[in-house]
């Protein structure tokens, strides 16, 4: 049996440095963001606010998928989601302290 490589089916695509910079630094604010919500859980849950827990829980998961959705060539998105989840980062980061 011939092992056919992981990216064969992968469809290719051009994109220059800033294309890849900018879509790096989407994905970074997405996961910062990510990262400030997981000790909002845990203080949630530690205080029996189920509902808090669960409403950051779903935010958590829209987070992911939007991370997951974003293509490095919709130069509009990515400028919104860089903006969009820099901002939200900072707000969680100062709700967590």
């Amino acid at each position: 049996m011939t092992e056919q490589s992981v990216l064969a089916n992968l469809s290719q695509f051009e994109w220059n440095s800033a294309e890849s910079v900018s879509y790096e630094v989407a994905i970074e604010a997405i996961s910062q963001a990510i990262a400030a919500i997981t000790p909002l859980i845990a203080a949630a849950r530690q205080r029996n606010d189920a509902s808090a827990a669960a409403e950051l829980v779903d935010l958590r998961k829209r987070c992911i998928a939007e991370r997951n959705q974003l293509q490095a060539t919709d130069h509009t998105a990515v400028a919104e989601v860089t903006r969009r989840y820099r901002a939200m980062a900072e707000q969680l980061q100062q709700q967590a302290s």
